[in-house]
């Protein structure tokens, strides 16, 4: 029996790629390049972000329910948020120097578990001191999630994908923001307000599903653990801020503050804005 000649593989203009070897170009090419692990890795940041969002806006979207039970005015309202920025930053920091130093996804577990657990306890919070405090603490993990899960999966795609893969873990933030609405139109419609914004605080406990399905199944990416095990330096946050690395961080961070401060002001208040000032369940 002959044997089929091999399959041509010549790139020039007179003999196109065949179809073994043509790159893939689809419009979920880049979820394709990352393999059976990456797109486990992806499914992991992707929910843990996902949930981040959704634990975030417990807090804006119960604002006024808050402000009625303790009686706070703005400023006081407004110190959840700046608490849970000012700690997230931290969180953000330091989650990125632990996973270099653990690995990607311990720390990504840690910062879920981290803002799942004090989200949870925001609800059993007798004071509003003791809510500050609870507040600030889920920010660690709140920040942390973000920086540690995008570098899990940056590290599984590639160059010419990253971008989009980035970005479509990004758009889990949308998600969360949903289902936090749907969550709260539920729970506000069951519950009366003095009840009903502990409820929330408690569906926060949702992530500890996610940590339990990582711990099983996601795994660092091989090539980059082995670089890291390898390398005689572990992860320094000083070092960001040394030769060629500074202009970058100064720039970026000039970038984020900017973006994120805009951002943050706006989805934290309109929720509050909607109820109290038109009038809107």
């Amino acid at each position: 029996m002959s044997t089929p000649p091999p399959p041509r593989t010549t790139t020039s203009d007179s003999a196109p790629l065949t179809t073994a070897t043509a790159p893939d170009d689809g419009a979920l090419a880049w979820l394709r390049a990352l393999g059976p692990r990456g797109r486990r890795a992806f499914a992991g940041a992707f929910g843990g972000y996902a949930l981040d969002s959704y634990d975030y806006f417990t807090l804006p979207l119960s604002m006024v329910a808050l402000a009625a039970y303790f009686g706070l005015d703005s400023a006081q309202t407004g110190l959840f948020t700046t608490v849970t920025l000012v700690a997230s930053a931290i969180g953000g920091a330091a989650a990125g120097v632990l996973a270099d130093r653990i690995g990607r996804v311990r720390a990504l577990m840690i910062t879920v578990v981290t803002y799942a657990v004090f989200t949870v306890a925001c609800g059993f919070a007798p004071t509003y001191e003791t809510l500050l405090v609870f507040r600030s603490l889920q920010g660690l993990g709140f920040g942390g999630e973000w920086a540690v899960g995008a570098i899990l999966v940056a590290e599984y795609a590639s160059p010419k994908h990253r971008g989009r893969t980035l970005g479509a873990i990004q758009s889990s933030w949308a998600v969360g923001w949903g289902l936090a609405a749907l969550a709260y139109t539920l729970v506000f419609s069951f519950f009366g307000d003095d009840t009903a914004w502990r409820v929330m605080f408690w569906t926060g406990a949702l992530p500890a599903l996610l940590v339990v399905w990582m711990r099983r199944r996601v795994q660092d990416a091989p090539e980059a653990a082995a670089a890291r095990e390898r390398s005689t330096e572990k992860g320094s946050f000083p070092a960001i801020f040394k030769g060629p690395l500074l202009r970058t961080t100064l720039f970026a961070g000039l970038l984020s503050t900017g973006v994120q401060g805009g951002y943050y002001t706006l989805a934290t208040w309109v929720p509050t804005y909607l109820k109290s000032e038109r009038g809107l369940s």
